[in-house]
């Protein structure tokens, strides 16, 4: 491709609830800008954008896309995320590095969730955005009705700009309020042009103070004001079209090669090793830094490394250096790409969206750089992946490719993740939601031949003990020759909570020698590990051994690791055991209006409010405890009882016991299961 000037770059997100059009309207803009010789169709299979087999099968975009067109002297690089609320971990990968968000609103919904999680992400990165609302040749759609939801949410800076011509089946068209001409429509456009006017004066201090004196702006004024205020996001428009009919698009190209910003304008900090801040200014003359922000796995190909450029030129077969990993690595062929269509360019300078293949040493959110460059960009957060499963393979063979299948999976979403839970002794994997893992796990055994079944994870119970007891262990074998012989007594005490293990040696006078006495420590341990009343592990617990007897010949340390365990089952069971399970802290961030179904939900699940605080406008974090067991679902019950608008996040809290009821259930059907066993 030729090269152009970076002044005439632009790089923008698509972004939108599930359904609202993000792939159709990508469709039409490479249509228009003559990308492609025809649109495709989602319910035909053959968009450019959903081209994988799962996203044909399902109708709906479940991996971000890269798209560009030129338009008009300008070339727009473009990312088409998916809308629904498990792929969150897409949007939130690429949003810190794209210089502009177009977000679709569907006309006959209005706000939604998708929506929502677009400008939370705009909002975190101070990105300019627009609004485009789509569908507005459907039926019963009121246009003002949606942008005043908009303005509900998001502010009075968002403000119409292009506005429909007639409605549902009387839509004609579209008309720019500052562009376009359209007599029967004078009035409104002249009012329109006023709020556009009071919100060109607020987004600037000198322009505000003018317009408060005089009550007007100049002409020059107020169009060198809207260009600053939305290439700023001081300013969000509002455009109305409608894909289907192929209303709108050519307006909405423009404002993105004319308003938005270019990647010189943008100011990037980074970290020098000593933890100093480094200010990039783009420039294409300037040493070569970028981020790599998704890999692929293309079946052509291989591995492609997705990155966007932050200043500098990087040419083809030449060398660059990885910051984050302190490796070399080549480039070989640079794309840019367009769904599955590669082309191949010979440099990619400030703003470029674009890949590479098979590179070795290179990984999500790494700054690679020209040699020499130190500083390293911030990596970049994700969302933390709240859904588990416990995954087992069907076969043998299934069980030898597991791990490099889920390897390969989780290097291209890395809010997918896997470990072995050393615990429940079982393999989990985590994601942003239920349908996510399972088109994964589905894309395992398409791509990978691995086969898997999925049960609930387990939740990592503990024993205890409540009370004290004195107890013997001995263990006296005699089978021809040399016996068995070794004898412990211990004393069984709880420690405090969090104080795990202790072994105390109180023998006096030789009872047991002193070489045998690691064996009983070790004993202990290994009893204790596996657990006596449920099989879980014992903690909290305090061992001491005080008395014990021993033979010359037959006495050795097997046979007191024997005596120990023997006496930590009888001394556990006479010491008041119990239950423990882990008690998670919970922060919800709900709507207010979702505020006491979700306090109420999440006493019903044994919960303790802990309190409660503002998460932003309109919304509200509920902080609690709550038993892991409890909320092992949480994240689809959530999003049902609050339409998906709710969110959550987890850590660790600390270990308490389980009521009495609940504790004799898990004891019974541990009985069980050893019975069954034996």
């Amino acid at each position: 491709m030729a090269n152009i000037d970076a002044s005439k770059v632009r790089n923008v997100g698509i972004l939108g609830h599930g359904g609202a059009g993000k792939t159709m309207l990508i469709e039409h803009i490479l249509h228009k800008a003559g990308k492609t010789s025809r649109l495709g169709k989602i319910a035909d299979r053959n968009t450019s954008g959903d081209y994988l087999d799962e996203e044909k099968e399902r109708q709906q975009t479940i991996c971000m896309k890269l798209m560009h067109v030129d338009w008009k002297g300008s070339r727009i690089h473009m990312i088409d995320h998916p809308g629904y609320v498990d792929f969150i971990g897409e949007v939130a990968a690429s949003t810190p590095l794209v210089d502009g968000m177009i977000i679709l609103v569907d006309a006959t919904t209005g706000v939604q969730v998708g929506t929502d999680n677009a400008c939370k992400y705009g909002d975190r990165y101070g990105t300019p955005r627009a609004f485009f609302v789509n569908k507005i040749d459907r039926e019963n759609v009121d246009f003002d009705a949606v942008v005043a939801g908009i303005r509900k949410f998001y502010g009075m800076q968002c403000v119409p700009l292009v506005i429909p011509v007639g409605l549902s089946s009387q839509l004609t068209g579209v008309v720019n309020i500052l562009t376009g001409n359209n007599p029967a429509m004078a009035d409104q456009i002249a009012a329109l042009k006023q709020d556009m006017m009071d919100a060109v004066a607020e987004s600037d201090d000198a322009l505000l103070e003018q317009y408060l004196e005089t009550g007007v702006l100049t002409p020059e004024q107020f169009t060198q004001g809207l260009q600053r205020g939305i290439t700023s996001g001081k300013i969000m428009p509002i455009l109305a079209g409608s894909v289907e009919k192929d209303f709108g698009i050519e307006e909405l190209l423009d404002v993105i090669a004319n308003s938005f910003p270019s990647p010189l304008d943008r100011r990037f900090t980074a970290k020098n090793p000593d933890e100093t801040e480094v200010e990039i200014v783009p420039s294409a003359s300037g040493p070569f830094v970028a981020q790599v922000f998704r890999s692929i796995v293309d079946p052509f190909v291989g591995q492609l490394t997705l990155f966007r450029v932050i200043t500098g030129t990087l040419k083809s077969d030449s060398d660059f250096y990885n910051v984050t990993s302190q490796t070399k690595e080549r480039t070989g062929k640079l794309f840019f790409l367009c769904g599955k269509e590669q082309t191949q360019t010979s440099e990619v300078g400030p703003g470029d969206l674009a890949a590479m293949a098979k590179l070795k040493n290179t990984h999500f959110g790494d700054t690679i750089a020209s040699a020499g460059v130190k500083f390293e960009l911030p990596k970049i957060k994700l969302p933390e992946s709240m859904v588990k499963l416990a995954i087992y393979p069907k076969s043998r063979s299934d069980d030898d490719k597991l791990g490099e299948a889920l390897n390969r999976l989780a290097e291209e979403d890395p809010t997918f993740s896997h470990y072995r839970d050393k615990d429940t002794q079982e393999h989990v994997v985590r994601g942003m939601g239920d349908l996510q893992l399972e088109i994964f796990l589905d894309r395992m055994k398409r791509k990978h031949g691995v086969e898997c079944e999925t049960r609930t994870p387990k939740v990592a119970y503990r024993e205890t003990v409540r009370g004290k007891a004195e107890v013997q262990g001995k263990h006296k074998k005699q089978t021809g020759g040399h016996g068995q012989y070794g004898d412990a007594h211990l004393r069984i005490s709880p420690n405090e909570r969090g104080g795990g293990y202790q072994f105390i040696d109180s023998i006096v006078g030789g009872v047991v020698p002193r070489q045998y006495i690691p064996a009983v420590d070790k004993g202990c341990i290994e009893a204790l590990q596996r657990g006596v009343i449920a099989g879980f592990q014992v903690v909290d617990i305090n061992v001491e051994l005080f008395f014990g007897s021993y033979h010359d010949v037959d006495s050795s340390e097997m046979a007191f690791k024997i005596a120990a365990s023997m006496a930590i089952q009888k001394g556990v069971k006479e010491a008041r055991p119990c239950l423990l399970e882990p008690i998670m802290e919970i922060a919800v961030t709900v709507p207010e209006d979702y505020m006491g179904d979700i306090t109420g939900d999440l006493n019903s699940r044994r919960g303790r409010i802990l309190g409660m605080e503002s998460g932003g406008p309109g919304r509200q974090v509920i902080r609690a405890n709550v038993p892991e067991a409890e909320i092992l679902r949480y994240s689809t019950d959530l999003r049902s009882m609050t339409g998906g608008r709710g969110s959550h996040e987890l850590k660790f809290a600390h270990y308490d016991e389980v009521p009495e009821h609940a504790a004799q259930g898990l004891i019974a059907a541990y009985e069980k299961a050893r019975a069954a066993g034996e």
